[in-house]
Parts: structure tokens; C-alpha cells; sequence
């Protein structure tokens, strides 16, 4: 768990360091795609470990909520105008597709899951069927083979 947000934490802060160098050289945020997607997939899974108390991830929260002020500060003053939305509206859009993407994953499992269950549901009434009928029939040949005794 701990190797996870050590990880995490040294992706996001390779991905600032990209960003800041990109910052004053870029005239959209599809040009620093990658390094944007990197570190708000590292924010996210930091966030999810600070909420489940592990206090190096919060510490590197607040710190990537620092640095993130700083390149604020970087779109804002040395891109281009509307370059700080742009990454909001991204981030956004990001988290927005990361969310939708687990809700299908986890529909594929629910569907699944239903799908196995309705089979063996099938197969149980199927199975208890043929018992009867065929016990009906053994039945129905038993009375018939002693009818005439």
C-alpha cells in the first residue's frame, strides 16, 4: 500500500515538473495531454488513499495542491488566454470519463453475474423437469407392468 502512494506521488510530481516546463511553450492542453492525464490519475489515486488515512498520501496531496497553484499561476501569466479553464475543463472531463468507465466495468460484472445465475436457475427447473417426467413415465410403465398380475 505504502510502494502504491510512493508511486503515485513520484508520477504526479514527474508530471508537474513536465507541465511546468511546457507551461510558457504550449497553445492548448491537448499538447501537454499525457502529462496531464499522469498527474490527474496520480491526484485522484492520492486522494483515495488520504481519505482512507494514510497521512504520506495527504501530505503529498498538499503538496500537489501547491505545486498545482504554481502552474495556475504558469497557465494564467504565460499561456495563452483561457489556458487555465481549458486544464479545468479537462480535469474535469478526465475524472468525468475515469467515473463512467468503472460504472460500465462494473455493469459488465453486475450483467455477468446475472447471466450466470439466470443459467443456473435454467438448468436447475431443466434438470427437476426431466426428473418428474421421467419418473411420471417409470411410474406409468411400473403400474402397466403390474396390471395384469
Amino acid at each position: 500500500m505504502i510502494f502504491e502512494a510512493i508511486a503515485a506521488i513520484k508520477i504526479a510530481n514527474e508530471a508537474i515538473g513536465a507541465i511546468k516546463e511546457f507551461a510558457g511553450h504550449v497553445q492548448s492542453v491537448g499538447e501537454m495531454g499525457p502529462q496531464l492525464t499522469k498527474l490527474a490519475d496520480a491526484k485522484g489515486e492520492i486522494e483515495k488513499k488520504a481519505k482512507d488515512g494514510d497521512m504520506d498520501a495527504f501530505f503529498a496531496l498538499e503538496d500537489i495542491r501547491k505545486k498545482e497553484a504554481e502552474i495556475k499561476q504558469m497557465f494564467i501569466y504565460n499561456g495563452r488566454a483561457g489556458l487555465w479553464d481549458d486544464y479545468q475543463k479537462f480535469i474535469a472531463n478526465r475524472k468525468q470519463m475515469r467515473e463512467n468507465e468503472k460504472k460500465r466495468e462494473e455493469a459488465k460484472r453486475l450483467a455477468k453475474k446475472k447471466a450466470i445465475k439466470t443459467a443456473l436457475t435454467y438448468g436447475a427447473v431443466g434438470i427437476f423437469t426431466l426428473g418428474m417426467v421421467g419418473g411420471a413415465v417409470a411410474f406409468v410403465l411400473f403400474l402397466i407392468s403390474h396390471r395384469g398380475s
